[in-house]
This record gives C-alpha cells, sequence and structure tokens, in this order.
C-alpha cells in the first residue's frame, strides 16, 4: 500500500506513453491523447482508479501547477505591446460569449439566470494549450489573427480567476447577502494583492538574490517550490483558491530579474503538468453519456462552436479589423478552454449544474478539443467561403 500512488503514477504515464506513440502515428495532437488515457484509466471505464476523490486530488494538483506556469510566462511588457487587443479585444470576446450564451440558454431551455449565467463563464474560456501549439506549429503566432488570439487568450487566462471566486457567490453560496459576499470578496483579492505587491518588491527578490549565491539550479528549483506552495496556502487561509494562489506566485517571480531561470526551470515540467491536467479531466468522463445522450452532445456541440466563434468575431470587428481576420479568430477559439473543466467541478460543487449536463460539458469539450487543431490550421481558408456565403467585401475594416 505503500507505494500505491507510485503504482498509479507508473500507470497513468506508462498508457499516455503508449497512446501518444498511436495517437502520434495517427497525427492526431498529443493533448487529445492524454484525454483519450484519461478515459482509458477513468473509474468509469476500467475500475483501475476506484477512488473518484483520488482522481479529483490529481486534477487539483494539475490545475495548480498548470496556473503557476501560466503567471510565470505572463509579462507586463508583452501585455503592453498588445494592450487594446487584450484589454478591449479580449474583454469585448468575454463579456460577448457570457451575454450571448446565457441568453440563448434561458431562452431557449428556461433554466434560472443563475444558471444561464455560469454557462456562459463556461463557454468565456478557450485552450491556451490546444490553439498556442497549433500557431506555433504552423508559423501563424505572428499572423493578425494570430496576435489577437494570443490577446485573448491571455485575457482569458486571467479572468480565469475572478471566474472562480464569483462563482460561489452567483450560487447563492454562504449566509449573507450576494452583495455582502462580493464586498468580502473585493476585500480579500485587495489583502492579498497588497501581500502579493510586498513580496513581490521586497521579500521575494531579497530571498532569491541569497538563493543564487549558493549558484545551484537545483536549490534555486526548490525555492521556487517552497515559494509556490507557501502563497497557495497562504491564500487557502484568506478564503480564496490554491490555484489563485499558484498564479500569484506566478506572476510575483515573473516580475523578478529570475523570471528567465525559472522559466527555463520549469520549462521542461510544462508538458508533464499538462499532461497531469489533461489525463485527469480525461478520467472524469464517463463514456456511456456518449451512448445515453448523443442529441444534447451533438445539439451542444454546434451550440457552443456557433455561439464562441460570433463571440470572437464580434470582438474583432470592435477593433474595427476585417472580416478576414475576425473570421478566423472567431473559429480558432471557439473551442472549451483547459480552466473551464475547472470551472464546471466548482458548478458541479455548487449545484450550477448536474451530474448529467456536466458528463454532456465533458463529452462536449473534449470534441471541440479533438476538431481545433483542424480548424485552427485551416483558419485563413474560411475567409474565401464565408464572403461569397454572406456577401462580406474582403477588404472590409
Amino acid at each position: 500500500m505503500q507505494h500505491h500512488i507510485l503504482i498509479n503514477l507508473f500507470a497513468l504515464f506508462g498508457v499516455a506513453t503508449a497512446v501518444i506513440i498511436i495517437c502520434k502515428f495517427l497525427k492526431i495532437r498529443y493533448i487529445i491523447g492524454y484525454l483519450i488515457t484519461g478515459v482509458l484509466l477513468s473509474p468509469n471505464t476500467t475500475g483501475y482508479f476506484a477512488d473518484m476523490q483520488e482522481v479529483e486530488v490529481y486534477a487539483e494538483i494539475g490545475i495548480i501547477l498548470l496556473l503557476f506556469t501560466v503567471g510565470l510566462e505572463f509579462s507586463f511588457s508583452n501585455l503592453k505591446r498588445i494592450k487594446n487587443y487584450v484589454l478591449l479585444g479580449g474583454a469585448s470576446q468575454v463579456v460577448f460569449t457570457i451575454v450571448l450564451t446565457a441568453g440563448l440558454i434561458w431562452l431557449l431551455m428556461g433554466p434560472s439566470i443563475e444558471e444561464s449565467i455560469f454557462w456562459g463563464f463556461l463557454y468565456a474560456l478557450s485552450s491556451t494549450a490546444i490553439v498556442v501549439k497549433v500557431l506555433q506549429d504552423t508559423n501563424k503566432i505572428t499572423s493578425p489573427h494570430g496576435k489577437f488570439i494570443l490577446a485573448v487568450l491571455l485575457f482569458q487566462d486571467i479572468m480565469i480567476v475572478p471566474l472562480m471566486l464569483f462563482t460561489p457567490i452567483l450560487a447563492g453560496a454562504g449566509d449573507g447577502s450576494p452583495i455582502m459576499a462580493l464586498a468580502i470578496l473585493v476585500g480579500k483579492m485587495v489583502l492579498m494583492g497588497g501581500i502579493a505587491f510586498l513580496l513581490a518588491r521586497y521579500i521575494i527578490p531579497y530571498f532569491l538574490k541569497e538563493v543564487m549565491k549558493v549558484q545551484s539550479q537545483e536549490v534555486f528549483l526548490i525555492a521556487l517550490l517552497f515559494l509556490v506552495t507557501g502563497i497557495a496556502l497562504l491564500t487557502e487561509k484568506l478564503g480564496l483558491s490554491l490555484a489563485l494562489g499558484a498564479f500569484i506566485a506566478g506572476l510575483i517571480i515573473a516580475e523578478t530579474e529570475y523570471h528567465r531561470m525559472a522559466i527555463s526551470c520549469f520549462l521542461p515540467f510544462r508538458y508533464v503538468f499538462m499532461a497531469f491536467f489533461f489525463i485527469s479531466m480525461g478520467m472524469l468522463l464517463d463514456y456511456e453519456i456518449f451512448t445515453t445522450e448523443p442529441g444534447w452532445i451533438a445539439f451542444w456541440f454546434f451550440f457552443a462552436l456557433l455561439v464562441k466563434a460570433t463571440a470572437g468575431m464580434l470582438a474583432v470587428k470592435v477593433l474595427k479589423l476585417e472580416w478576414k481576420t475576425a473570421l478566423a479568430v472567431g473559429f480558432s477559439i471557439a473551442q472549451i478552454g483547459e480552466f473551464s473543466f475547472v470551472l464546471a467541478q466548482s458548478g458541479l460543487k455548487y449545484e450550477l449544474i448536474s451530474e448529467n449536463n456536466y458528463q454532456i460539458f465533458l463529452a462536449v469539450s473534449i470534441l471541440l478539443m479533438s476538431v481545433t487543431p483542424f480548424i485552427v490550421g485551416k483558419a485563413e481558408h474560411i475567409h474565401p467561403t464565408f464572403t461569397k456565403l454572406l456577401g462580406l467585401k474582403g477588404n472590409e475594416g
């Protein structure tokens, strides 16, 4: 029993290796392979992992580490170069997606307004890992639509924090009024922001400077892990989330003079964190949902694709860019994001989403992620077809 966790990790990465090799041969993206690995090892499939709580622990570890690397790569200097795209374009995309999704679901399905808004939260986020990888592979990262997509994804990665924190308030969790809960939340965020400022300005740079005197990369890496866990536990003590603490830790270290070394230390592990996260998400899926709810899965697949593409195009047109860019951006971000899985688990906890709808959501998310590499790779070719169908002018700004 003492080797229980080690045996589970052995099974996880062993099956993942075999599946990824097969996916590589079939020219399927590695992230899809991780999800397939998770489905194969799911308690709902093989029963190897009989304890679902253990799977959820793995998922939480994955998201904490993933959010740290996201924060670590966040740069205010890079943000300034595309600040209009990030602030105006990113905010427009998130708002348009939430409003369109919540409005249509409320009108068509008739759930409560809180549930409808929560579905908007889930749809507002796109897959940074998949989209950025495809843009890099196709050398489109510096194209007009590539820059806009990066800006939107960056804004979404930031928005996961307030969306996660606002979900319990949306569900009416707690004894006080929503306004009071929101005020307390804002107070906690301000307090954490003040602590983060002090850590970033005075404490952590001095601490890392002393660590660097040892001139050991191993010691530096251990010190970083100490900081991540410490800040994560601090945010949890304040009633916030561990994942938020990991994100803040990444942000703080990114602002020090040692951020490049930190990135070089963690970059090899980033893919392990990502694999860990996607495998755990696949393990939460019950494959039988594909046989019991195929109609609803198909409906929500096309609903999400069209709503997200529309919201993305509207966000581009807010900045008065041409339709070619709008179409490429809209369809490139028309999938469900990694952090939407985390939000969905929170919604399940606070009863904003039913267990059956949660499984449908997971199924739709995996299908959308599966087709994303093809869509992003062909995004620039969507424009000629749409100009003929809709009568749009290619040079329209």
